[in-house]
């Protein structure tokens, strides 16, 4: 039998916080194992050296994001993040010890990165064919006003807001969520990140190219165009990482 997980004491600021990344992170390692039972709320408590309030708090951010089950009256339950949990687990997946204990170096990254390829893909093409003259308007001249900037975290920021621009005018909700998860992940890691992004970001004449292709209703040439953008920072990774 594996010994039990141990909780240290919490500072009194940000207590539900602390509770929360504590339990997070010994249920994303696996130290709590899916359907063990989490000791009770009164030696929890203790354990953490905080008052009932905050612990409560925390174990309803657990809750939320769909890493335990309450059973009202009875114990709270560790659930398998890998078959019930959202998107928005990503980004704590970036700053937790899972990767470093459970998977390879740099496989929560790819992932992000996969996924951000995938959804900017099809993101340019529902823009081409969904956008407004507005829109399109909004995406070419955003692209033209970046000309000449030659600071690299300015560049980083207008390219992210590039992006949300064709997400958005892509009508798609859904891409507009998971393109909110992807950013956090991404700034989680982004002492890798801002210099694998950096080629995109500078690369205006590729960003035109989709610009323009969005505003001429041309959904393959747009599609073409965001991958070779976003495939960029993901063969990055690739070749420093393995």
């Amino acid at each position: 039998m594996a010994d039990p997980v141990s909780f240290g004491p919490i500072a009194r600021s940000g207590v539900s916080d602390a509770v929360y990344q504590q339990l997070r992170d010994a249920i994303l390692t696996g130290a709590l194992a899916p359907g063990e039972a989490l000791p009770g709320e009164r030696a929890l408590a203790e354990q953490f050296g905080v008052a009932r309030h905050g612990l409560r708090e925390a174990i309803r951010r657990l809750q939320q994001a769909r890493l335990v089950e309450v059973s009202h009256g009875g114990a709270t339950r560790v659930l398998d993040w890998r078959v019930s949990a959202g998107l928005e687990v990503l980004s704590d997946l970036a700053v937790s010890d899972f990767a470093a204990s459970s998977l390879p170096e740099g496989v929560i990254l790819r992932s992000a990165l996969e996924m951000r390829l995938a959804i900017g893909v099809d993101a340019a093409r529902l823009a081409a064919e969904r956008a407004s003259a507005a829109a399109a308007g909004e995406i070419e001249a955003f692209v033209g006003a970046s000309a000449g900037i030659m600071d690299p975290l300015v560049l980083a920021e207008r390219y992210e807001q590039f992006w949300r621009l064709i997400v958005v005018a892509g009508e798609n909700v859904a891409y507009q969520l998971a393109y909110n998860s992807l950013v956090a992940a991404i700034h989680q890691n982004a002492a890798v990140t801002r210099p694998l992004s950096a080629p995109e970001a500078a690369d205006l004449a590729t960003q035109g190219e989709l610009a323009a292709a969005i505003a001429a209703h041309d959904a393959d040439s747009a599609a073409d165009a965001a991958h070779r953008l976003t495939s960029v920072m993901l063969a990055r990774l690739t070749a420093t990482v393995g």
